[in-house]
């Protein structure tokens, strides 16, 4: 039976690459990515991996679009001419072979791939219809390889859209890793267990999606917003790319996008991986402990009500927490 799904990768680091603006990249690593949910079957290994990135980008008709992108160091070419990109493994064992029509947002299709898996494994490396080697031309551009999968029958068994992927070239300013200093001062990769636990919001209970990590709970930030707005704790939620920093500002109403306060109801482990972006409070720069778990920021609510002076409180006999905008925050 045909899946037709989005990847929707288990982390992501909120992270502007707004055309030629730099990317700060972590340490370069090798990286196990699952497609959509653990429980797909199908996954992707890269190397040199750096990191994953919500991002302001540009198509060819100079149109501004938003989108998450995977960011790795760019391949070397193989003496074949193709361009290592991921390998895909699978545990599905219908799968046989693997279609795909490489290109970038800034100049439309650029090659064509077509594997065949050998014990569930298969190399993704397309060649490109240009004349430039590949580092010559990824200033700025969003490059897709997206996929779909068939059987040996030719039938269609598993698709995944939005594979979005930005190179940055060994050695440029833009690949400069982070001080010793400043990578010990980031939260490492982490787990996030969904919580169980009600949460009341000024008397009414209220749905979120949230996680707990390490004990604390983490909220998506811009479900907080919506559910204190209209009240004296109301903020506006923004992000500056040109900074890439996130800034929240207070006494503001909250403007939605119109996905707050969905609830996926897969509940489980997720995996959290740190947001590095800055994040202001009406101007200053704060510390928030902040991950990203499957595309979105959640922050920590105590770090959260600090912030923004809201009362939250823990009743554990009825497991319920508690979030009260007439009052402001005091440390338990």
């Amino acid at each position: 039976m045909k899946k037709k799904l989005s990847l929707v990768m288990l982390f992501t680091m909120l992270v502007s690459c707004f055309a030629a603006m730099p990317v700060m990249a972590a340490e370069k690593r090798a990286e196990t990515i699952n497609l959509i949910n653990d429980q797909s079957g199908y996954q992707i290994i890269v190397e040199n991996f750096i990191g994953v990135q919500e991002i302001t980008a540009k198509d060819m008709d100079d149109q501004e679009f938003q989108t998450t992108v995977l960011v790795m160091q760019t391949p070397e070419k193989a003496s074949d001419g193709s361009y290592p990109i991921f390998e895909v493994v699978t545990q599905d064992p219908a799968a046989h072979q693997l279609e795909s029509f490489p290109g970038s947002y800034l100049d439309g299709q650029l090659g064509s791939f077509s594997g065949t898996f050998a014990d569930g494994k298969l190399m993704y490396s397309p060649s490109f219809s240009m004349e430039r080697d590949l580092k010559d031309i990824v200033e700025g551009r969003v490059f897709s390889f997206d996929f779909f999968v068939a059987d040996k029958d030719g039938n269609l068994i598993f698709d995944v859209a939005d594979m979005n992927f930005m190179f940055v070239n060994e050695g440029s300013a833009n690949a400069a890793a982070p001080t010793q200093e400043a990578a010990a001062q980031q939260p490492s990769n982490a787990v996030a267990q969904s919580t169980a636990s009600k949460v009341i919001v000024n008397g009414k209970e209220v749905a979120f999606e949230a996680y707990n990590i390490d004990g604390s709970n983490y909220f998506k930030l811009r479900d907080l917003a919506q559910a204190v707005n209209a009240t004296d704790k109301q903020f506006e939620v923004g992000w500056d790319g040109a900074n890439n920093a996130i800034n929240l500002a207070t006494k503001h109403a909250y403007t939605p996008d119109g996905n707050e306060l969905k609830v996926s109801g897969q509940a489980g482990a997720k995996e959290a991986l740190p947001t590095p972006s800055k994040i202001y409070v009406d101007g200053q720069e704060v510390q928030f402990t902040a991950y990203n778990i499957n595309g979105n920021n959640y922050f920590k609510l105590r770090d959260l009500a600090q912030a923004i002076d809201f009362a939250v409180t823990w009743d554990g006999a009825a497991n319920q927490v508690g979030i009260n905008t007439a009052e402001g925050y005091t440390a338990n």
